[in-house]
């Protein structure tokens, strides 16, 4: 039974990975077909997929062409391959099939929650007129899923909309803990860092929702700004706001930009960080839970959701306050490394796991043969 998964774009990031951990799990009933919008623009995930035998298909349309080309084309590619389920994420995908494939089972994928993202990204008012277009398609879906209880719980508090629950998980084969001592130190070499000084690691868009200069703050403010080192590691439109952040200070900082071997950075660091202001569940903090590294996160419900699972694993500051940020980094340097590091893997190894992810969907793909 095909299941068509339906994606603006196969760019490298979070709900890119997010796809593949479920498309790898699946089990042998079930056949993914990937289906893009747009073409690829940038760092994309495309190779990685094609590499692993998912077959993937575009419609090659831009975000204009495709408001009247695209219909036609999505129905005429449904005929084709008769999915069994269609699962789309994010706008323009989930405004497609709720519009345009009626009659087949469809699941959507609720990675953020759209009042807050959309109006982050693209201002209040035409982020707001989105979140409610957005609303509307999801309503019209079989199978609505948000990727986290913090995502569902704004929307039910919100709009009254429950959609159910599949929280995002990671693949814990890649995201693991260095082998050994030695083998930290190599990466750290390769990755030009240094050998005796504590490394934090921040991953993801340099962007205002997820608070870069509020990391680079905390950290100058801290000691390990005297003894280590803070790896910004991603691209976005702060970046020379935050490259001017951290000259201001003593400490040593660097910009690394977007990279793809992720899983060796975050092999070679001690300790994470993440200031973000929302989220729906974060795929860094796991990716670094994966590998062993202690968290220091900013105190919002998505990364309670995540940390209420070991609460050893790490500790939060107040949002936005750089100075609570750098007394909880002192507090981390003081417990004790292996057992942070232990209770850190722990959480990937005991709920926020690939496969289980990959399991809970296709339970919900279970209803459209029942």
């Amino acid at each position: 039974m095909n299941v068509l998964y339906l994606v603006s774009r196969l760019r490298a990031g979070g709900p890119s990975n997010q796809l593949r951990n479920i498309v790898d799990n699946l089990d042998e009933q079930w056949d993914p077909v990937v289906l893009t919008l747009s073409p690829e623009e940038g760092a994309t995930a495309r190779p990685e997929f094609e590499k692993a035998g998912i077959p993937v298909h575009s419609l090659s349309l831009s975000r204009y062409a495709g408001l009247v080309l695209a219909p036609p084309r999505l129905r005429r590619f449904c005929r084709a391959l008769n999915p069994t389920v269609v699962h789309s994420q994010g706008i323009r995908p989930d405004l497609l099939s709720s519009l345009f494939l009626a009659g087949r089972f469809r699941v959507a994928t609720i990675r953020n929650y759209a009042f807050e993202d959309f109006r982050s990204k693209f201002g209040v008012v035409q982020g707001t007129l989105m979140a409610w277009l957005h609303l509307a398609a999801l309503k019209r879906i079989e199978a609505p899923v948000a990727c986290s209880e913090t995502v569902q719980r704004k929307l039910v508090e919100h709009h009254d909309f429950a959609p159910a629950v599949v929280q995002n998980g990671v693949d814990a084969d890649t995201y693991v803990p260095a082998e050994s001592d030695d083998k930290k130190r190599v990466h750290r070499q390769d990755l030009n860092l240094p050998l005796d000084r504590p490394v934090f690691i921040s991953v993801g868009l340099l962007i205002p929702r997820k608070d870069p200069k509020c990391v680079i703050r905390g950290f100058h403010r801290s000691s390990a700004a005297n003894e280590g080192v803070l790896v910004m590691l991603g691209d976005g439109p702060l970046l020379e706001e935050c490259k001017r952040e951290a000259e201001a200070g003593a400490g040593d900082v660097q910009f690394p930009g977007f990279v793809e071997n992720v899983a060796v950075h975050l092999q070679a660091a001690d300790y994470f960080i993440s200031a973000s202001r929302s989220e729906g569940l974060p795929n860094t903090v796991m990716e670094a839970l994966g590998a062993g590294l202690p968290v220091l996160l900013s105190d919002i419900p998505s990364h309670s959701e995540i940390l209420k699972r070991e609460a050893h694993a790490g500790r939060f500051f107040d949002l936005g306050d750089p100075s609570e940020l750098a007394r909880s980094i002192e507090a981390l340097l003081c417990e004790d490394e292996t057992e942070l590091r232990a209770a850190a893997r722990a959480v990937i190894e005991g709920h926020f796991n690939a496969n289980r992810v990959s399991q809970e969907y296709q339970e919900i793909y279970q209803f459209a043969v029942r």
